[in-house]
């Protein structure tokens, strides 16, 4: 008896001691499916940790009160990061959702894991920050990223401007190398308006033309990544549904997502439905905006051996009754068909790390008419174009040494239209009792080839890091004889109508160079040459209006290629206390502008019915475009947070031409415009958002203050008009009832303001721009099972 309470009494500094130590326990599981992770890796430091069992559970002891870092890691998932705070005795719960690593699903890896300090602009959303708005256009949420803006020209299907480069000096993809090829001359239909933004996982913007692995490159690179099937430990299938509501225009969008499998086969099945109608902007004036688009997709994937992975993917897509105000006409039907095969290997040897190889077609079936617009009791026109696009890409990646390595790789694509637009001339007198009918070309069999090789090359040495890319295309493109009207063989300007041949051999180039200061901060400068061929509409359109200003356009197909030569300076800093800092400044250099010179009368009359005159697609000489791009977030550790950007972007032509009319409508004279800005440029944006995490990020409410300075620089050669500034106040609370269940509401211009984008359209024949909606309240509804 004796001995057992001298040995209690030994032993009773060890249990009080253990007693005063603290237990952290919890759960892990899929973000999206709630589906339990086993083996996932749990630390609060190098020597204290475990893995999570079956269940997904977990439990660490013998923690000693204090500050920590939880860490949770597991493949296939981004790493979860927590700070916590523990006292003496306590057991402590945190359940842990992890968020898949889309890097770790797709097919090709378009962001650059080997590159560690970026040496320009780089920026990835992600599809948590899409949930939280009313997206019912891609561009539309694009313009919330720094210097990224979108020409606006109806309610839908917006055309994202990056630094002032848009349309074909963008690189705009799909899923790391699908291309498509928009049917209208108008742009009524770009890459962005033909995916479904509740596909989206991620969108990924390469500023400048330094990443020249992924295509011809000039002005930058949009990386649309939509959802892709992974494989499953154990067969399951998951459900996840979306649901939004906007009120101004009451509109409503339904999407839905099926997916599972197992670890060798495993699929997923997509269909949305959206129906808009028009909205009314601030001061109550209601603008035709209305549409309605539909579709599904579905993907498969196999696993044939270990580190192999094949995704095969077909997308049916449509959008019906289109409304394009600033147009003369609007968008009937548009029919997107999308196929792609994905094949990945990986660790294949100690040389050789990866091969990726895609091949994808596309084809779009696109009808317009002008059956609203006031002179259609005269003329009624119809056009339809059949646009084709298919191509391919293929690239290996080479470990040189531990501190180098190599992607080399080549691409193709061909690029297919025509396009017919037929007039009913029911304002004429008929022709043995029948309506005159005139049939004009858009696009006469047009074609533009490219095959292009690239490679990429890193090197990391210490706190330095060089990257070295480049690539040469081979572009060459024909059409058959330009007919202008009713069949009949007439020269395009400048060109016969049966030598509409070209051939273009363009070599882009681009280094990088950061060096790391410390733990926290990074700077680096890169400079490059991205060029660009001409495309379908500078080559081979056929008098159409296509401009911002209200003339014709008519393509030439002897067009030199377009070249931006560019320097950026980045700089950033990270702070765990502080927060994350990062400016950008970019100088560019184009040479080869291409615009519109006029043409008089007596060489080419125009067809459309308002128009000022015709104009030729002609390289106008050089560009010069400078700006720069400001951002500032707290560390996410608070749970108050904010962040602050700021862009600005100006451009200016050496030389380009003005044009003098009389009170008639007359060209009187033409002359010569020195420093003339380039037209379309955005002005100075600023924008702050505030939130804060409530109960443990289970309720976030957040507002954003964005201001838009007035744009007095405007281009006189494409007779451009200023804009005002203004200021917008939106707001939305997220709320997380559970991992199944999320919903968004919000208000979007809570003020009510009456305003419009520097780069909306006018209505043709002009000075009135197409306004932005007004107050709408919004919500979005997301389920998983």
């Amino acid at each position: 008896m004796n001995k057992t309470i001298i040995l209690l009494f030994l032993l009773f500094p060890v249990f009080s001691f253990a007693q005063n130590k603290a237990i952290i326990k919890g759960k892990v599981v899929d973000f999206s499916s709630s589906a339990l992770i086993e083996n996932a890796s749990i630390k609060i430091s190098a020597n204290n940790g475990t893995i999570s069992d079956s269940k997904g559970e977990f439990q660490i002891t013998n923690i000693d009160a204090g500050d920590y870092t939880l860490i949770v890691k597991y493949i296939g998932y981004e790493t979860y990061t927590k700070s916590i705070s523990i006292t003496e005795g306590q057991t402590l719960n945190v359940d842990v959702a992890l968020h898949i690593n889309i890097k770790e699903l797709l097919a090709v890896d378009i962001k650059d894991s080997k590159i560690e300090t970026y040496s320009y602009s780089v920026i990835t959303l992600k599809e948590a920050e899409l949930e939280q708005k009313p997206i019912r256009d891609i561009a539309d949420f694009l313009r919330e990223v720094p210097n990224i803006s979108a020409v606006r020209k109806g309610g839908a299907n917006l055309d994202p401007v990056i630094r002032g480069f848009k349309f074909s000096q963008l690189n705009v993809q799909l899923d790391d190398g699908q291309k498509i090829e928009g049917g209208c001359p108008n742009r009524m239909d770009p890459t962005t308006a033909h995916i479904e933004a509740s596909d989206i996982e991620a969108i990924e913007v390469y500023k400048g033309p330094f990443a020249l692995r992924y295509g011809p490159n000039m002005g930058g690179v949009v990386n649309l990544l939509t959802s892709s099937p992974r494989p499953f430990d154990e067969f399951q299938i998951h459900v996840k549904a979306n649901f939004g509501y906007e009120s101004n225009w009451n509109g409503t969008r339904e999407h839905m997502t099926i997916y599972g499998g197992g670890k060798r086969v495993f699929f997923s099945l997509s269909g949305n439905n959206a129906n808009y109608g028009d909205y009314t902007d601030g001061d109550g004036n209601k603008i035709r905006s209305s549409f309605n688009k539909y579709g599904y997709t579905a993907k498969l994937g196999i696993i044939p051996a270990k580190d192999h992975k094949i995704i095969l993917s077909y997308s049916d897509l449509a959008a019906k009754d289109i409304s394009f105000p600033t147009l003369p006409m609007d968008e009937r039907l548009d029919a997107t068909k999308l196929y792609s095969l994905d094949y990945s290997v990986k660790n294949i040897s100690d040389f050789i790390e990866t091969i990726d190889f895609k091949a994808y077609y596309s084809n779009v079936i696109h009808e317009m008419d002008n059956k609203e617009r006031g002179f259609s009791d005269t003329i009624i026109a119809v056009s339809i174009i059949d646009a084709k696009r298919y191509g391919y890409r293929g690239e290996v990646g080479l470990n040189i040494s531990d501190n180098s390595h190599l992607f080399v790789g080549t691409d193709m694509f061909r690029i297919d239209k025509d396009g017919d637009r037929i007039k009913t001339m029911i304002g004429q007198f008929p022709m043995m009792n029948k309506v005159p009918v005139k049939y004009e070309k858009l696009w006469n069999n047009a074609s533009i080839s490219n095959y292009g090789v690239f490679a990429q090359y890193r090197y990391n040495y210490d706190l330095w890091e060089a990257v070295i890319a480049s690539r040469i295309d081979f572009n060459s493109a024909f059409s058959d004889s330009i007919s202008l009207v009713n069949g009949k063989k007439v020269d395009i300007i400048g060109t016969p109508a049966d030598s509409t041949h070209s051939s273009l051999v363009n070599f882009s180039a681009s280094f990088g160079l950061s060096r790391k200061i410390g733990d926290n901060m990074s700077v680096g400068v890169s400079i490059g040459r991205g060029v660009r061929s001409p495309d379908m509409i500078e080559r081979f359109i056929i008098t159409l209006p296509v401009g911002i200003d209200n003339y014709e356009y008519i393509g030439n197909p002897l067009l030199k290629a377009e070249a931006n030569n560019e320097i950026d300076f980045v700089f950033n800093y990270n702070n765990q206390k502080i927060g994350g800092f990062e400016i950008s400044t970019f100088f560019s250099y184009v040479q080869n502008f291409i615009g519109g010179r006029y043409i008089p009368p007596s060489v080419q009359k125009p067809l459309t019915q308002g128009v000022l005159g015709v104009k030729k697609f002609e390289n106008l000489g050089n560009a010069t475009l400078y700006g720069f791009e400001l951002a500032y977030a707290t560390p996410q550790r608070y749970k108050f947070r904010a962040s602050v950007t700021a862009a600005y972007t100006s451009g200016t032509m050496d030389e380009t031409e003005g044009l003098v009319y009389d009170a008639n409508g007359k060209l009187t004279d033409t002359y010569v415009i020195e420093n003339d800005p380039v037209g379309e440029i955005p002005p100075l944006n600023l924008n702050v958002n505030l939130s804060y995490n409530c109960l443990q990020g289970t309720l976030i409410p957040m507002i954003n203050f964005r201001y838009s300075a007035a744009q007095n620089r405007v281009s006189e050669s494409m007779e451009e008009i200023t804009s005002t500034d203004f200021t917008l106040i939106n707001a939305s609370l997220k709320y997380r009832y559970s991992q199944n269940l999320s919903f968004v509401v919000g208000v979007n211009n809570i003020l009510d303001k009456a305003y419009y984008e520097h780069l909306n359209r006018r209505i043709r024949g002009t000075d009135t721009r197409i306004y932005e909606p007004g107050r709408s309240l919004f919500m979005n509804l997301i389920l998983n099972f």
